[in-house]
């Protein structure tokens, strides 16, 4: 089975429970960054998160993060890579901290307050990803007249 895969055709249909979502999260919070990152936020408690990206035309590829160590917010940070990946950019910006909270009811009402963090650096990897995708799409619009004549003698 792929760690990336969640769909049951592998064989098994992944959990989404705090302790599933932190196992797969600490995993992916591991490894390297990806192209296009965030920035870190930091809520009063002093729990940070960033997310990093990898989208083509638009729509979310891979899906990083890095993240305090609070299982809670580990959770919520898998859950948005989990939710998101193969959108398209605008699709993933609606998702909202109340959405995270009910995927996930058994969460204690003391630490709900690590979703509105997690949707935050999320959002700005998004906003990071669009700014990306438009100068791209600017690029390719106005490549056609970049072109060079030869001086005259």
């Amino acid at each position: 089975m792929d760690d990336d895969c969640s769909m049951a055709c592998c064989g098994v249909t992944q959990r989404r429970n705090v302790s599933d979502l932190f196992d797969r999260g600490l995993r992916r919070s591991r490894q390297a960054p990806l192209a296009i990152q965030g920035e870190t936020h930091r809520d009063a408690n002093g729990f940070t998160a960033s997310f990093s990206l990898a989208a083509h035309g638009g729509v979310l590829g891979k899906i990083g993060f890095k993240a305090s160590t609070c299982v809670t917010l580990v959770a919520y940070c898998e859950l948005i890579a989990e939710l998101t990946a193969g959108q398209d950019i605008a699709q993933a910006a609606r998702l909202s901290p109340s959405d995270l909270v009910a995927e996930l009811p058994n969460v204690p009402a003391l630490k709900r307050d690590r979703a509105p963090l997690a949707i935050a650096a999320f959002r700005d990897a998004l906003a990071a990803a669009s700014t990306l995708s438009n100068q791209s799409t600017q690029g390719e619009h106005y490549e056609g007249r970049l072109h060079l004549r030869h001086a005259a003698p």
